[in-house]
């Protein structure tokens, strides 16, 4: 043992080439996800934490890369380097779909694009947006809809100055973000040691040894027997659009109760099935205990037509009493967490402020005092480019505050459930107007708010989830910590400059209007028709809103003491906070299913056998991300599109 510690620790896993490969496949992350979701109409592969770019990409440098150096007489990618590699992967999964550009950029021009006399969006909305946020070119904003002239070349000068204003915001608010794991990744990784599922199968996969470039993962037939049933499955439906004449499976079900009133989606999905059976049985029948409870109360609701107002965006399909009970109850989970860590953060603290040098913090990002230091000042700096777009000082404090409260609770839910798809209950813009009422915001402040829809609203994915994986491989696989940082920031800066370019290449190329997805045709809308309806109908502050949330966190107060005074209480209130958006109206059954396979397994095989069929479920999750990259990879190759096999 001591000698494979000794080889390990001789590995280096930070090397210009493991830099080097990591920076080339985040750079086609960042073009293949906006060309396959856009233009092919295709699985979304970095849409969600599951990262499934990262791994489909990570499997083809693990299964082809590694084993060509081989044959070539050189030096394969160690188990070091490999963590190096899928850490960068991961980060740049979280930054070109739904966590940013594909976001951000239609959201630029779609207020001008989409404005009519009849949605009056010149007079309500136009006067309110500042002009150095974006493009002063209608000429480029109608061509970034329509598509370039035949003739005409990208009018890159226009789009500089808004995105450069907008990538300072969002590097500092990653580095907010970061900062903060710095400080509580010893309390995560150290001290309550979560389980961090989502780092288990990259482990798994380079696990590999001086006798064999395959790690044993790929050597398991139980891992190729789960890896077939979703590849087999993605591929007979890929294959009978190709050819009509063959059998499609849809595995697509629902139960309705009460005059329809309730629907009971049940569609399995087998990259979360994979996932929640590394998960203790509690915290997955937390997941799917809480999800029917949601179910429930919202089929009551409608039967008795009571309800606190209309659906909150990016809340669906929960009513607004269900989403704020879940946010409440994720709002209580971070103060628990702080509470929880309070020892620990008074050790960072006394680090930072240099009272006690014996503290170690060497295992670290940066030190303690370089994040203490970096959190005042990236937070300062993130407000004040909140300002400077028109919100007031409070808004922009309520505002920054919620949103990284939502951060650091769906961090810790990914760290500690490693849920593959989710978001957060209630968006932080729509908690703010409802803590603050349009008339504290104002105009400006609403229109700036719907700006932020890019990073702060349908958060399926985000950089400070990601990173906490990769930093659990970091300490796994005994990564230079402080290097570490310099490479997340590497693959930062190479996806968002590589996304930035494919969105616009793709949009001009082929006219916004025509490509496939969201993002240039609904989210405009959606993000317009939600600022003039403010503007135009001055909103109070909620306090049913906000009484919920109320009730959610005393919910999970007493969930939560019941769960630590009462040794074996099967549901984990973690479940609570995840309320019942999109996300999880779309996995709960997946999980449910987990959940009953396990404990049938554990039942009548033991722990013996949970360990000898972990690879079956792993390789699971492996098959639908290899298969619907594998098919994405066809689509653009024929020109066929519409081949989703993950969830859009």
């Amino acid at each position: 043992m001591a000698k494979i510690m000794n080889e390990e620790n001789q590995e280096k896993g930070i090397t210009k080439r493991s830099v080097a490969i990591g920076s080339c496949f985040c750079f086609l992350i960042s073009l293949g996800e906006p060309y396959g979701v856009l233009v092919l109409n295709g699985s979304p592969m970095a849409a969600d934490f599951s990262a499934g770019a990262a791994l489909f990409l990570f499997f083809i440098i693990t299964c082809l890369l590694n084993p060509f150096f081989s044959c070539l007489g050189l030096k394969p990618l160690g188990r070091k380097e490999l963590a190096t590699v899928y850490i960068m992967l991961i980060v740049a999964s979280a930054i070109p779909s739904w966590g940013f550009t594909m976001n951000l950029i239609p959201l630029l021009g779609g207020f001008f694009y989409y404005a009519t006399p009849e949605n009056e969006w010149a007079s309500v909305i136009q006067p309110h947006i500042p002009s150095w946020l974006v493009p002063e070119s209608k000429s480029a904003i109608w061509n970034l809809f329509e598509g370039l002239p035949q003739g005409l070349s990208i009018p890159w000068n226009v789009w500089f100055g808004p995105l450069f204003a907008w990538t300072l915001f969002i590097i500092s608010l990653y580095c907010v973000t970061l900062c903060l794991l710095v400080i509580l990744r010893k309390q995560w990784v150290e001290r309550e040691r979560l389980l961090f599922p989502l780092a288990t199968l990259p482990l798994e996969m380079c696990n590999t040894d001086k006798n064999n470039v395959l790690a044993p993962f790929f050597r398991n037939r139980l891992m190729w027997l789960g890896f077939s049933i979703p590849a087999a499955i993605n591929s007979l439906n890929a294959m009978s659009v190709f050819h009509p004449v063959l059998p499609r499976i849809d595995l697509s079900s629902s139960i309705y109760l009460w005059r329809n009133s309730i629907e009971f989606l049940c569609t399995p999905r087998f990259e979360v099935i994979g996932l929640p059976y590394l998960l203790s049985l509690d915290v997955s029948m937390g997941i799917w205990i809480f999800a029917i409870f949601s179910i429930c109360a919202m089929g009551v609701e409608r039967i008795i037509g009571w309800n606190i107002g209309p659906v909150q965006p990016f809340s669906d399909p929960a009513t607004p009493s269900v989403a704020h009970i879940a946010l409440g109850a994720l709002f209580y989970l971070v103060a628990y967490t702080f509470w929880q860590s309070r020892s620990h953060l008074k050790d960072v603290f006394k680090k930072a402020v240099n009272l006690d040098d014996s503290i170690d913090d060497s295992d670290e990002l940066l030190s303690y005092r370089g994040a203490f230091t970096g959190l005042i000042v990236f937070s300062a700096l993130c407000l004040f480019w909140l300002w400077a777009t028109g919100m007031n000082f409070i808004t922009s404090v309520v505002f920054f505050v919620t949103a990284i409260v939502i951060f650091i609770g769906l961090a810790r839910i990914i760290s500690q459930t490693g849920l593959a798809y989710g978001r957060a209950p209630v968006a932080a813009p729509m908690f703010t107007v409802n803590t603050l009422g349009t008339g504290i915001i104002g105009p400006t402040g609403l229109t700036t708010l719907s700006l932020s829809f890019a990073w702060a609203a349908d958060i399926r994915t985000f950089v400070m989830a990601q990173a906490a994986t990769g930093l659990k491989l970091s300490e796994v696989t005994r990564l230079e910590s402080r290097r570490l940082l310099g490479v997340i920031l590497v693959a930062i800066g190479t996806t968002l400059c590589g996304s930035i370019i494919a969105v616009l290449q793709i949009a001009y190329g082929f006219g916004g209007i025509n490509l496939s997805g969201w993002q240039f045709i609904g989210l405009p809308s959606f993000a317009g028709n939600w600022v003039s309806q403010n503007i135009n109908n001055s909103q109070p502050i909620q306090f049913w809103h906000l009484g919920f949330t109320a009730i959610g966190s005393g919910i999970m107060a007493v969930l939560s003491m019941l769960k630590a005074r009462f040794i074996g209480f099967p549901i984990h209130p973690i479940g609570l906070t995840l309320g019942f958006t999109h996300p999880i109206r779309n996995i709960w059954f997946s999980v449910f299913v987990a959940w009953l396979l396990k404990t049938i397994i554990l039942k009548y095989g033991g722990a013996t056998l949970y360990r000898q069929l972990r690879p079956f479920f792993l390789g699971l999750v492996l098959g639908t991300f290899g298969s619907a990259g594998f098919w994405l990879i066809i689509s653009s190759i024929t020109g066929v599109n519409g081949l989703i096999f993950t969830l859009g």
